[in-house]
């Protein structure tokens, strides 16, 4: 495992410079401490819908960061001419497709966690600096005196640092009221995009970067729509296989449904049980989605092994 680690991490260092992904953080950082704007725009659930929001956009652009650095793994060393000097030294290629996949997704998670930390401290800000805290600072201060400007920059200041440390304790599992539940939540999407992760290095063995890219995005699509996709062939077999056509479309919905991963488990059921009122438990729906993930990414770096073991580099 040496060897895959030493993959792993050089993987980890090309992909920290690559610009596009500092494009990516930084906007979906921007979008997460805006979020609390949403508050501005909604008159009921704020909270869900600002909740719901930041949820969404560290699930997306962990997608497409997985997209844009995972689609040029294996092509780039092509590219290089870097490949042969890979293969020419006592290095398997199973350990190199492992490499490049776990150096992938060590840069995806590292993504994941700076967003949930400004997703949390962005929950606390506006807890901290709401209209009820705001009030509750004014009546602290003595009959008749007015909050000045240096008492409302230390109002800032201690909402500042109140929110940091109740993202880092919502970070390390510890979350408080307004964070309840969200950790899962987000450890599920980091589950979710290992698959996808998987996807992309298996389409980059074999496959351009266009051709990459558009494979992964095709696969998780399909994969958050796959309960929808087996609805639709209950749909075609209720209304009767009497076409040709019928028969084509509902097998090959049938194949999709079967081959493609249900990625819906690791977002759509945890994020809505999470964000329902009350919260419902959802320990099987984790258990679950930890095996699944596990034994699916295994199947798919499995193939991808066996892909790459077959291309010739003479």
């Amino acid at each position: 495992m040496g060897k895959v680690w030493a993959i792993a991490v050089n993987t980890f260092r090309e992909a920290v410079r690559n610009r596009i992904l500092y494009i990516l953080l930084i906007f979906a950082i921007v979008l997460l401490l805006f979020s609390g704007a949403v508050r501005e725009l909604t008159f009921s659930a704020q909270d869900k819908v600002i909740k719901s929001l930041g949820l969404g956009a560290i699930s997306i652009f962990g997608l497409l960061i997985a997209v844009f650095v995972g689609i040029g793994l294996v092509y780039n060393e092509l590219d290089k001419k870097t490949i042969y000097t890979i293969v020419s030294k006592p290095i398997d290629r199973w350990q190199f497709i492992l490499g490049k996949y776990f150096g992938l997704l060590l840069t995806i998670y590292v993504n994941i966690a700076i967003m949930a930390l400004f997703f949390y401290f962005a929950l606390y800000w506006q807890t901290y600096t709401s209209e009820a805290a705001l009030d509750r600072a004014y009546a602290a201060l003595p009959a008749g005196e007015s909050l000045s400007w240096l008492s409302y920059l230390g109002f800032l200041g201690m909402a500042v640092l109140k929110s940091s440390a109740q993202a880092v304790k919502t970070f390390f599992f510890m979350p408080g009221a307004v964070t309840a539940d969200l950790p899962p939540v987000v450890l599920m999407t980091a589950l979710e995009l290992a698959i996808i992760t998987a996807f992309a290095v298996l389409y980059s063995s074999f496959s351009t970067p266009t051709l990459s890219a558009i494979l992964t995005v095709f696969t998780f699509v399909i994969g958050r729509t796959n309960e929808d996709i087996i609805r639709y062939t209950w749909v075609i077999e209720r209304n009767g296989l009497d076409s040709t056509m019928d028969v084509v479309k509902y097998h090959g919905a049938q194949c999709v449904a079967h081959v493609a991963p249900n990625l819906k488990i690791f977002f759509s059921n945890t994020a809505y049980q999470a964000l329902s009122d009350p919260p419902v438990q959802y320990d099987r729906w984790m258990a679950y989605g930890v095996v699944y993930a596990l034994a699916y990414s295994g199947m798919i770096l499995v193939l991808a092994v066996l892909v790459f073991r077959r291309r010739n580099f003479k």
